[in-house]
């Protein structure tokens, strides 16, 4: 028998594994396991839990009827190699049959033990892509680069014909087995702490039909909207697609989105083939960071520029005077900023948008994390966890990149956005604010970004709990000083990370985890006083391309922030032209403030 293995693609249609199965004659199961072990990891929420048992019970409710009134699915509670080892035992399982997975850590050690448990057993783990990630692909060695191997790889895996109805139209479901099922189990019955066990009361709703609607839905209505559209939280909301929680659990797939708008595109003109051809692009980048985090996915857990771990005093990363925080401690921000009361309208009503449904855009979700790193002087790590709980669309391979890139620790890059202007531009009449955050509402336009002018100050509402010019001007002087440094081929008492290569192995997750006795041995300093040359020198290494592949293999536009292949002039979402590299400096507008959004969530 063969089993077919649901995890983060419960769907019908372009459902490779299934297809298999289904066209194999022989008797199938379908499986969905809940996984202790999954389910205690940080990223993990109850809004996850309830979306992905909408997407089964619309599975389950399409096939009903084929099935003989039955679900189709037979779910199962436990460790993932002591359920298919029951499985086993009383079906003989002869295949394994699963899309790959570009997991976080802890998924990935699942994988390991299942991998060893089939070949103990002689059983073939047939593990097909999903997402047009290549596995084994290294960032060096050989002689074609990586990019161009993944790229020629994506192309031909997106033009590759879609499975529309991999069950034959219900004939192969004669062969499926049903045997006892656990049914739909909930957040708190499989045992989530309560603070994580809660759901998003106005969040989307999960489901495969749900998926097709709005992919229909955007193209033939919303989509024009998009270029131009996504900055705002306020036109964002309808001109962004709103697929990417259906994307990141996998109730779509990719080359269905990619080949509807590709043909819309194709008899599209003007502004709809624009705002088609910028979402394609993205749709394209959002493989690109799940092959990066493939090839090196101990960015969940070490810095890509590994130097400023030495920086942290505790969570805290010390880029000048703590005196600058004021009175806050290191709990409170991050509380703080968890739960939308650090005395910025605009950071809270985002994150009380997040709170209460899910889904922000791409911009501001960017301004979270570089409010939390470069105002909040807090390491990206203490707010990994949080923001993978607030995103329905969590996806390991985009979010751990994605925070590094954020919080500047690339070494390469930096974006520190002014979280008032942002306020001012994204939302000049204050209607996203007043809507999250009802404290302001009575607040007049001209002042509801900066309530703090206001005196008295409104009733109710939290005063700042840091002040965004001092703590932004010391985080921006520090890092930009670095980066220079790093450009010029200047690496005193800078490190760097790890490579897949050193490792033994393409997949970092193998790598240990654990501070070394040398790192443990150094006094935490200020980025500054590094940079000043007066504090204790930490190990000083030749400079790698570890810290610089981004820059080597790509370019990023300073116009959209979208990254680019070296080969192209111009970018491919904007159109700006590729950019002069040169030092960077501190108070340029282009790199401290993005004019437009790299929509990598596939907002």
């Amino acid at each position: 028998m063969d089993i077919v293995w649901l995890k983060r693609d419960v769907r019908i249609r372009d459902h490779a594994p299934l297809a298999l199965a289904a066209k194999s004659g022989g008797k199938f199961l379908l499986l969905f396991m809940y996984e202790p072990d999954q389910l205690q990891h940080e990223s993990v929420h109850g809004s996850h839990v309830n979306f992905v048992n909408e997407g089964i019970a619309n599975f389950n409710e399409r096939l009903r009827s084929a099935a003989g009134g039955r679900n189709a699915i037979t779910t199962r509670y436990g460790e993932a190699t002591e359920v298919l080892d029951e499985l086993h035992r009383s079906h003989t399982i002869s295949r394994l049959l699963s899309h790959e997975e570009t997991g976080h850590g802890v998924s990935y050690a699942r994988d390991r033990r299942v991998a060893s448990w089939c070949k103990t057993r002689g059983i073939e783990w047939v593990q097909l892509s999903q997402f047009g990630v290549v596995r084994g692909l290294r960032k060096r060695g050989g002689n074609v680069p990586w990019f161009s191997t993944w790229k020629g790889n994506l192309e031909s895996f997106l033009q590759m014909d879609v499975e529309e109805d991999p069950l034959l139209g219900g004939q192969a479901l004669c062969n499926l087995e049903l045997p006892d099922s656990k049914g739909l189990m909930g957040p708190v019955e499989l045992g989530l702490v309560p603070d994580r066990a809660g759901d998003r009361p106005n969040r989307q709703s999960g489901g495969e039909s749900l998926a097709v609607d709005i992919l229909s839905d955007f193209l033939t209505k919303r989509g024009e909207k998009y270029s131009g559209g996504i900055s705002s939280p306020n036109s964002a909301w309808t001109a962004c697609s709103r697929l990417s929680p259906y994307l990141a659990w996998g109730q779509i797939s990719m080359r269905t989105i990619w080949q509807a708008a590709e043909g819309r595109r194709q008899a599209s003109k003007g502004k709809w083939a624009r705002s088609l051809q910028a979402f394609i692009v993205r749709l394209q980048q959002r493989s690109s960071y799940c092959q990066r985090f493939e090839m090196r996915c101990s960015q969940e857990y070490l810095y890509l520029f590994s130097g400023w771990e030495h920086l942290l005093q505790g969570q805290t990363i010390l880029y000048d005077d703590c005196k600058l925080l004021g009175d806050s401690t290191e709990k409170e921000r991050v509380l703080a900023f968890e739960t939308g009361q650090t005395g910025y309208p605009m950071v809270d009503a985002c994150m009380r948008c997040l709170l209460a449904t899910g889904w922000l855009n791409f911009r501001m979700r960017c301004m979270l994390v570089s409010f939390a790193v470069f105002n909040l002087w807090l390491d990206w790590r203490s707010i990994a966890g949080h923001m993978a709980r607030v995103f329905l669309d969590f996806d390991p391979g985009i979010h751990y990149p994605q925070l590094q890139m954020q919080a500047g620790t690339t070494g390469v890059d930096l974006r520190c956005y002014s979280v008032t202007r942002q306020a001012k531009d994204q939302d000049p009449s204050g209607e996203f604010i007043r809507r999250y955050v009802p404290e302001l509402a009575c607040c007049p336009t001209d002042r509801i970004h900066e309530p703090w002018r206001i005196k008295p100050p409104p009733s109710g509402y939290k005063t700042r709990i840091v002040d965004e010019l001092k703590t932004s001007k010391a985080s921006k002087t520090v890092i930009a000083a670095a980066q220079t440094r790093l450009k010029s081929g200047v690496t005193d008492h800078m490190t760097a990370p790890p490579s897949s290569s050193s490792a033994g192995s393409s997949n970092t997750h193998d790598v240990n985890l654990v501070s070394t006795k040398q790192e443990n041995e150094h006094p935490k300093q200020s980025i500054k006083q590094l940079l000043q040359g007066t504090a204790r020198p930490m190990q000083s290494l030749v400079r790698t391309s570890q810290a610089t592949d981004l820059v080597e293999e790509a370019w990023n536009c300073p116009r959209c922030t979208l990254f680019n292949a070296a080969s192209c002039v111009a970018c491919a979402a904007c159109e700006s032209p590729r950019p002069v590299l040169q030092p960077f400096m501190a108070n340029k507008r282009a790199k401290t403030e993005p004019s437009s959004d790299e929509i990598i969530e596939l907002d």
